[in-house]
């Protein structure tokens, strides 16, 4: 899998994910700008060298991986101090 920085992708593609991220400001992904690849047919929205549980999101498009993204960032560690996840 190749994975580029928000600001390498194709320009269509680059400006429905600012659209997206400068309408959810104070998100995970707007804060933290992970990065993008594909797997697949998957997209995949994800901070560090790989992808892991509360560091990345799945969709079909760049838009639904980064909604997965901010609705799983942390959640194992919410998880492992036994609290449910939101």
């Amino acid at each position: 899998m190749t994975s580029l920085a928000i600001e390498e992708l194709p320009a269509v593609i680059k400006a429905d994910v600012e659209e997206y991220l400068e309408n959810h400001p104070r998100s995970p992904a707007a804060r933290l700008r992970p990065r993008m690849g594909m797997a697949g047919d998957i997209w995949l929205a994800f901070i560090g060298p790989e992808v892991r549980d509360g560091a990345s999101g799945l969709g079909q498009t760049p838009r639904d991986a980064l909604r997965d993204f901010n609705r799983h960032f942390m959640e194992p560690l919410i998880s492992s101090n036994g609290s449910e996840p939101a």
